[in-house]
C-alpha cells in the first residue's frame, strides 16, 4: 500500500502546486478561464468541435463550421486532441469551461509528476526528483503558455514521458518497451506538432550521444550501434503510428501559401529567444513583473508567452551544483543545445541583432519543419533538461539534510516563478447568440470584420449558437474562395475598402449574395472598426431590407498579454468591464435574387493606376465567376485594355461565347449568356500577354 500512497501523495503535491500557481482560477472553474482570452477561445472551440465530431462520427480534422460554405481542414490547426481526451468526463458532467480549466490544471500537474518520475529514473533520489518536477511544472515558460491560452503548449507532459520510456527502452530493450516508447513519442503529436518534432529531435540527439560519448559502452562501434536500435525502433513505431497525419498535413501545407510565411518574413526571428530573456524574470511575477517589463522593452509588442524564457535563479543555482556529477554532462549539453535552437535564426542580445546565424536557421528550412514559426518553444526541452541538471544539484545539496530543507527549496523555486494572482477573464456571451441558438434552420452567420483581433471571440460565440461561420480564427489563414472572389466579402473581412474591377453596387447585390450562401445573420462589431465604416453599415442595412439592427454590448475587456502593466489580475473576478457593441442584422431573402460576379483564378491582385482599379490577366488565361440563384439570361460586360493587338476568346464551359480581335488600347466587350442556377465560370483567354481589365459587370436581360 505504501508503494501506492507515496506516488499519490506526490501527484497531489503537483496538483496543489498547479492550483496555487494559477489561483484564483480554481474558484471560477465554470465561469472564467486563465489568461487573456483570444487563443483561449480558440482552444475551447477545439474541445467543443472534437466533441461535436465524436458525437456525429465525422472526421475531426475537417470542419464545415468555419470558412462557410466550403469548410476547412484542421490539419494545420492547434487542435490538441490530448486535452479533449483527458478532460472528456469533466466536459460531459460539468461543461466546457470546467473541462478547459481542468485540462490546464491537469497538464501542469502531470508535467510536474512525470518530470518527477524521469528525475527519479535519472538520479534514483526521490527528494531530488521532487525538486525536478517543481522546476519544470513551475517554469516561467510553461506558466506563460497558460496566460496565452495555449493549452496545446501546456500539455508538455508527453515530452518527459517519451524521454523516460526511451531511456528504459535503451537500458531494458524488449518489443513491449520499444512499442511503449514509440507510443509515447507519438502521443506528443496529440499535444502539438512542435512537441512531436521536439520529441523526435530529442530521440535523435539521445542516439547520437550514446554513439559518440566515450565510456557509454566499453565495446566498439558495432555494439554501440546495436545498443541504440531500441531507440531507433521506437522512433520507427512513432513514425508508423503518425504517418497518416504526417502525409496529410504535408499535403495541406504544400497548398497553403501562408503555412510557413504567415506573420511576415521576420516573424520567426521575433518569436525567438533573446539571450537576455534567459535571465529576465517572467512579467507574470507579482513583485518584479514591472521591472521585467522594462528590461524586456526590446520586445514590447511580443506577447508574454512568446518571450518568457527565464531559467530561474534558484534553478540555475541547483544546476551549477549538478555539474559536479560526471553523469550530468548529457543534461548540461542538452540545455545548451535546446537553448541555442530556441534562439532562432540569429543571435539576439537585448534587442541587438548580431547577424550571427544559429543552428535553427538550418532546421527551419527543412520540408514540413518550416511550418513551425516559434523557435522559443524549444525552451520546453531546455527546461526539462535543466530540471534534470537541477535534480543532480539538489541530490548533492540535500544529502544528509532533513525534509524541511527540501520544502525550503520548493518554496524558493515557487517564489522565483510566482504568478499570483493569475490573470483571468470571465466567460461573457451576448444574449443575441443564445437567441441565434434557438434558430431552428441550418443557416450561417457572418461576424464582421471576420479577420481581426475580435475573431477568437466569434469562436467562443459559435460554441453557443452552433451555426456555421463565414471565415474563422484558425492557426493558419486558409485559402478561401469566397474571400478571393467577392469584393463585398473582403470589405466585411477586414473593415477596409475593397476596390476591385467588379462594378456591381454592393448595397444592391447584398441581399442576393448573402441569401445565395445561406447567410441569415450579419453582425457588425465596433471593436473591429465595422461601425466606423459607413460602407459596411450600408451593406448590412441593404441586406436586411432597411430593418433596424439589434444592438448589444459585445465583449468584456481583456488583458494586454504583451506587458505586465497590461495584465488584469485580481483574487476576485468581480464585475468585468464590458466594451464595444455588436449590431445584428437579419438578412432579407430577395423575391428576385440578382446574379453577381466574382474574380476567379488567373488574375493579378487589384492595382490602382491613374485613379482607376485594374487587374491583369496572368499567363494569358483568367476566369470570372458568376453566381445565380436561378437560371438567367444576362449580359457580361468587360472593359479591357490591350497593350498590343491579340485574339481574345471567352467561353462558358465547353461553349465559346466570343472570339474577337483586340486592338491596342481600351475596348468594351459585351456578350450575352444563359446562366444555369448555381456557380458558373467564364474563361477569358488571350493569345498574347498584356491584357488588363478595368471593369466587370453583369446585367440581367429581359
Amino acid at each position: 500500500m505504501r508503494h501506492v500512497r507515496a506516488p499519490l501523495a506526490i501527484l497531489a503535491l503537483y496538483a496543489g502546486l498547479a492550483i496555487f500557481l494559477t489561483w484564483p482560477v480554481a474558484l471560477y472553474l465554470n465561469t472564467a478561464v486563465p489568461g487573456n482570452g483570444y487563443d483561449s477561445w480558440q482552444n475551447m472551440w477545439n474541445m467543443w468541435w472534437l466533441r461535436t465530431a465524436l458525437k456525429a462520427w465525422v472526421n475531426p480534422y475537417f470542419t464545415p463550421m468555419l470558412y462557410h460554405p466550403q469548410g476547412t481542414t484542421l490539419l494545420l490547426q492547434t487542435l490538441n486532441p490530448i486535452n479533449f481526451l483527458t478532460s472528456l468526463p469533466i466536459h460531459y458532467f460539468f461543461g466546457l469551461t470546467a473541462a478547459y480549466n481542468f485540462a490546464i490544471l491537469l497538464n501542469l500537474t502531470l508535467s510536474g509528476f512525470i518530470s518527477y518520475l524521469l528525475a527519479q529514473d535519472v538520479t534514483q533520489d526521490r527528494r531530488a526528483a521532487i525538486i525536478a518536477g517543481v522546476v519544470f511544472a513551475s517554469s516561467g515558460y510553461l506558466l506563460s503558455q497558460v496566460v496565452g491560452g495555449h493549452t496545446h503548449m501546456t500539455a508538455a507532459w508527453p515530452l518527459p514521458l517519451a524521454v523516460l520510456l526511451l531511456r528504459r527502452a535503451y537500458r531494458r530493450p524488449s518489443w513491449w518497451m520499444i512499442g511503449l516508447a514509440g507510443a509515447a513519442l507519438a502521443l506528443n503529436l496529440l499535444s502539438d506538432w512542435q512537441y512531436y518534432l521536439f520529441a523526435l529531435i530529442w530521440a535523435a540527439w539521445y542516439c547520437l550521444w550514446l554513439l559518440i560519448v566515450p565510456g557509454q559502452i566499453a565495446a566498439g562501434l558495432w555494439p554501440r550501434l546495436r545498443s541504440v536500435l531500441p531507440v531507433v525502433g521506437a522512433v520507427l513505431v512513432a513514425l508508423l503510428l503518425t504517418s497518416p497525419l504526417i502525409v496529410a498535413t504535408a499535403q495541406v501545407a504544400k497548398v497553403t501559401p501562408t503555412a510557413s510565411t504567415e506573420g511576415g518574413p521576420d516573424f520567426r526571428r521575433e518569436q525567438s529567444v533573446d539571450l537576455a530573456d534567459l535571465v529576465i524574470p517572467s512579467q507574470l511575477h507579482p513583485l518584479w513583473g514591472g521591472v521585467a517589463e522594462g528590461l524586456q522593452a526590446y520586445k514590447a509588442e511580443t506577447h508574454i508567452q512568446n518571450k518568457t524564457a527565464y531559467l530561474g535563479l534558484v534553478t540555475c543555482g541547483l544546476a551549477f551544483f549538478g555539474l559536479r556529477r560526471r553523469e550530468s554532462r548529457f543534461w548540461a549539453i542538452s540545455v545548451i543545445l535546446f537553448v541555442m535552437l530556441a534562439m532562432g535564426p540569429v543571435l539576439q542580445v537585448a534587442g541587438w541583432q548580431s547577424g550571427i546565424p544559429m543552428p535553427s536557421s538550418l532546421l527551419f528550412e527543412l520540408p514540413l519543419v518550416n511550418i513551425f514559426r516559434y523557435p522559443m518553444r524549444f525552451m520546453a526541452l531546455a527546461m526539462l533538461a535543466l530540471a534534470m541538471l537541477a535534480a543532480y544539484g539538489a541530490q548533492h545539496l540535500l544529502a544528509k539534510r532533513n525534509q524541511w530543507v527540501t520544502g525550503l527549496v520548493v518554496l524558493l523555486l515557487v517564489f522565483d516563478n510566482l504568478t499570483l494572482p493569475f490573470p483571468m477573464i470571465g466567460i461573457y456571451v451576448p444574449t443575441i447568440y443564445h437567441q441565434l441558438a434557438a434558430e431552428p434552420d441550418d443557416v450561417a452567420i457572418l461576424e464582421a470584420p471576420f479577420y481581426y483581433t475580435t475573431s477568437p471571440f466569434y469562436m467562443l460565440y459559435q460554441i453557443v449558437h452552433e451555426k456555421p461561420l463565414v471565415g474563422g480564427y484558425t492557426s493558419r489563414r486558409m485559402p478561401y474562395a469566397l474571400l478571393d472572389e467577392l469584393p463585398i466579402m473582403r470589405l466585411l473581412a477586414y473593415a477596409q475598402p475593397a476596390p476591385d474591377i467588379v462594378a456591381q453596387d454592393m448595397t444592391r447585390i447584398a441581399p442576393s449574395v448573402f441569401s445565395y450562401f445561406n447567410i441569415r445573420y450579419l453582425l457588425l462589431h465596433s471593436a473591429g472598426g465595422a461601425l466606423r465604416m459607413p460602407e459596411m453599415e450600408a451593406v448590412a442595412s441593404a441586406a436586411a431590407g432597411g430593418a433596424a439592427p439589434l444592438r448589444e454590448v459585445s465583449e468584456v475587456e481583456t488583458s494586454d498579454a504583451s506587458r505586465a502593466s497590461g495584465l488584469r489580475r485580481s483574487f476576485w473576478l468581480g464585475n468585468q468591464q464590458t466594451v464595444g457593441a455588436v449590431l445584428t442584422y437579419t438578412v432579407m431573402t430577395p423575391s428576385d435574387p440578382l446574379p453577381f460576379v466574382g474574380i476567379g483564378a488567373g488574375w493579378s491582385a487589384p492595382q490602382t493606376e491613374a485613379g482607376r482599379t485594374v487587374r491583369r490577366i496572368e499567363q494569358d488565361r483568367a476566369t470570372l465567376v458568376i453566381y445565380s440563384a436561378k437560371p438567367r439570361r444576362v449580359e457580361l460586360q468587360i472593359d479591357l485594355v490591350a497593350e498590343q493587338a491579340t485574339q481574345m476568346r471567352i467561353a462558358l464551359g465547353a461553349e465559346t461565347l466570343l472570339s474577337q480581335e483586340l486592338v491596342a488600347g481600351p475596348q468594351p466587350i459585351r456578350v450575352g449568356l444563359d446562366l444555369p442556377a448555381g456557380r458558373s465560370e467564364v474563361v477569358l483567354q488571350s493569345d498574347l500577354p498584356g491584357v488588363w481589365a478595368e471593369r466587370v459587370d453583369v446585367q440581367v436581360l429581359p
